[in-house]
């Protein structure tokens, strides 16, 4: 018998049948091999938006052997054409021994997750905030650095620095909301508004970082025209942050 799930009802109505299919089928599969399976990200808080948001899912297995991730290939496929990313396959003793080299991503998931089946790894994690601080200006450094080089290759070509943007800011929003916790403040959740908290506890212009994500959600697109200039704030703004980082 495939053990029950619990918390479904609490996901986006729209994510709700296909995570309830590729549970069901992952638990017939690896059996009691399964400790955790969990929701994080957009699908699991009020950001989710059924027109640009992926499905992502966390699977804790107590023995993660070569032949867990063969027999897991159909499911994954299968989960990859209903908007589903590749599920993390993760062991407890990973997790609990990788605190210190992915802070961010793991405090993410503890921030932001629902967990479907099994014991909660994650919300009881103790993520220390010195690596959280340091991989924060790490990454941030990294993006600023990262987007000069790209305009100097790719030169004032509208639809590419568009994506390049996109891709920044997507990369950047988990840093931002570590940047508020270690400030002192929960995140506000939907993204818009964590945003300008960013902004405000750095004094930055959230100009650009909105008009990214507008455009991303489909709600005020940035034009040919406009792209150029929006890089150039977005660099400017970040250069303030990395300012910031560097007295925190």
């Amino acid at each position: 018998m495939t053990p029950s799930l619990k918390n479904v009802n609490e996901l986006p109505l729209p994510v709700q049948s296909v995570i309830t299919e590729f549970a069901t089928k992952l638990l017939k599969d690896l059996g009691d091999n399964v400790l955790t399976l969990l929701v994080y990200g957009s699908a699991a808080g009020s950001n989710f938006n059924q027109a640009v948001s992926t499905i992502n899912m966390a699977v804790v297995v107590r023995s993660l052997e070569f032949s867990v991730l063969n027999q897991s290939l159909g499911l994954v496929k299968w989960g990859h054409k209903h908007k589903m990313a590749t599920p993390l396959f993760l062991t407890k003793e990973y997790i609990l021994n990788s605190l210190d080299v992915f802070p961010i991503e793991f405090s993410e998931v503890k921030e932001h997750h629902i967990i479907i089946f099994g014991e909660d790894i994650f919300t009881n994690l103790d993520i220390p905030l010195k690596d959280v601080r340091l991989l924060c200006e790490q990454q941030v450094k990294g993006k600023l650095l990262h987007l000069r080089q790209a305009y100097l290759d790719i030169g004032p070509n509208p639809s590419v620095l568009k994506k390049l943007l996109l891709s920044a800011l997507s990369d950047l929003a988990p840093i931002f909301r570590q940047l508020i916790f270690i400030r002192g403040q929960n995140p506000l959740e939907q993204k818009e508004e964590m945003f300008g908290q960013l902004a405000k506890i750095f004094s930055l212009d959230v100009g650009p970082f909105l008009a990214v994500h507008h455009d991303k959600n489909k709600k005020a697109m940035i034009s040919s025209a406009q792209v150029e200039a929006h890089l150039q704030n977005f660099l400017s703004q970040l250069e303030k942050l990395s300012r910031h980082l560097d007295s925190l």
